[in-house]
């Protein structure tokens, strides 16, 4: 019933999903500058969420005079880590194969038409761009939009990353474009080239060559 309550209400579950996108602990103020709340309200949210043991919250450590911000983070859930290690066996299980990057790729785009059909009409951009970027923010990508390029400041597999590149790519960009498919958006993905963690991977995107 706490967990029930504390998702309840939309400004505790946003704060809460963005905890787990960002992955590092962050302050009230933070928090606050991300959903466009005050630093009081952002921490009574958190107060609900750490009750329901959704969140926990920790003293900062600091070697300088001042009082010690009050840092917090997601708790991780059971199925969390399960899927991190699914995902990781089956890049892993495709990744020195020729065929991996192509079968991956397959499974994104059935993964993007699901998650561009799952989207709430009421909660879309007008345009379909703008709804992929939600779709991806959704997803933990931490996107910004360029134009006609997203920039995806986060992988949500970076734990997979690094052993499987080819694999997790190829899925990224069969999402992207399964997303853009179904959502009608008249543009396609023409390139995603991966980057470092911080300046994130960028999705070129052009209008449909039919």
């Amino acid at each position: 019933m706490r967990v029930h309550r504390a998702l309840g209400d939309p400004s505790r579950a946003r704060l809460l999903d963005v905890l787990r996108a960002q992955g590092e602990h962050l302050d009230a103020s933070e928090l606050g500058d991300r959903v466009g709340l005050h630093p009081n309200t952002v921490r009574a949210h958190l107060d609900v969420l750490e009750d329901a043991g959704l969140v926990r919250s920790e003293a900062e450590h600091r070697d300088r005079p001042g009082r010690p911000r009050r840092l917090y983070t997601a708790v991780r859930e059971l199925a969390e880590d399960e899927h991190e290690h699914l995902a990781a066996a089956l890049a892993g299980a495709l990744e020195p194969i020729a065929e991996g990057p192509r079968l991956a790729k397959s499974a994104g785009l059935g993964w993007g038409r699901r998650l561009a059909e799952g989207l709430d009409a009421r909660l879309g951009e007008a345009d379909g761009v703008g709804r992929l970027v939600q779709i991806l923010d959704a997803e933990g990508f931490v996107p910004e939009r360029d134009g006609d390029a997203i920039t995806m400041h986060r992988c949500p597999y970076e734990h997979v990353v690094e052993e499987s590149p080819r694999v997790v790519c190829a899925f990224h960009a069969g999402l992207i474009t399964g997303a853009l498919d179904r959502l009608g958006a008249g543009v396609e993905l023409r390139e995603l080239r991966p980057g470092a963690a911080v300046e994130g991977c960028v999705a070129a995107l052009g209008e449909r060559a039919d």
